[in-house]
């Protein structure tokens, strides 16, 4: 029998060089236990670590809740008393409002008798008061006195607004009627005197 070579060369047996590890084949239980163990041991420290960090921010988040209601309680009561202080200040505004615009008896009658003083030939014959209006009566010995006395309110700087109403001849005398009303000079219209 004849053997021929078709694949060109011959086969050179395939030596092997360097180092081999042999395991010891009863070792192999030992390490695929370690695996499992070691596995297990990391998967439970990454679990308990997890754990911890969910508890802490759980307890966190209690904090700043209990945190938030109380300073909600707060802020109600702030608004309470931001209500409050608005509610006093109209109050105050309102009473100082009527205070300013308060008519004194005592000031209005002084400067009415100023104002009749320096008038000649003229007398009241009645005089009401509704808050800051005045209507007064009386009698005069011309229309000119009566002028006068109306020229004279005003320039007092507290009596405005001033109306004739009702002006006529009795007997000689002239007898009117007089509305204006009362109310304190402003600093520019009182400064000069």
């Amino acid at each position: 029998m004849i053997k021929v070579n078709l694949a060109g060369t011959a086969k050179k047996k395939a030596t092997r060089s360097g180092f081999k590890i042999a395991l010891p084949t009863n070792a192999m239980p030992f390490v695929l236990i370690f695996i499992v163990l070691g596995s297990g041991g990391g998967g439970y420290w990454w679990y308990s670590s997890l754990s911890a960090t969910q508890a802490d921010l759980t307890l966190k988040i209690s904090q700043a809740q209990a945190q938030k209601a109380a300073l909600d309680a707060v802020i109600k009561a702030d608004q309470v008393y931001e209500g409050r202080k608005k509610t006093l200040e109209n109050r105050i505004k309102v009473i100082e409002d009527l205070t300013r615009n308060q008519v004194s008896p005592v000031l209005s009658l002084d400067i009415l008798d100023d104002a009749i003083e320096k008038t000649q030939y003229v007398w009241l014959t009645q005089l009401d008061q509704n808050n800051a209006v005045f209507s007064m009566s009386g009698t005069g010995t011309s229309p000119t006195a009566v002028a006068d006395f109306a020229s004279n309110l005003e320039h007092t700087g507290y009596f405005h607004n001033i109306n004739i109403v009702n002006g006529q001849d009795a007997k000689g005398n002239f007898t009117f009627t007089l509305t204006c009303e009362f109310a304190p000079p402003k600093p520019s219209e009182h400064g000069g005197d």
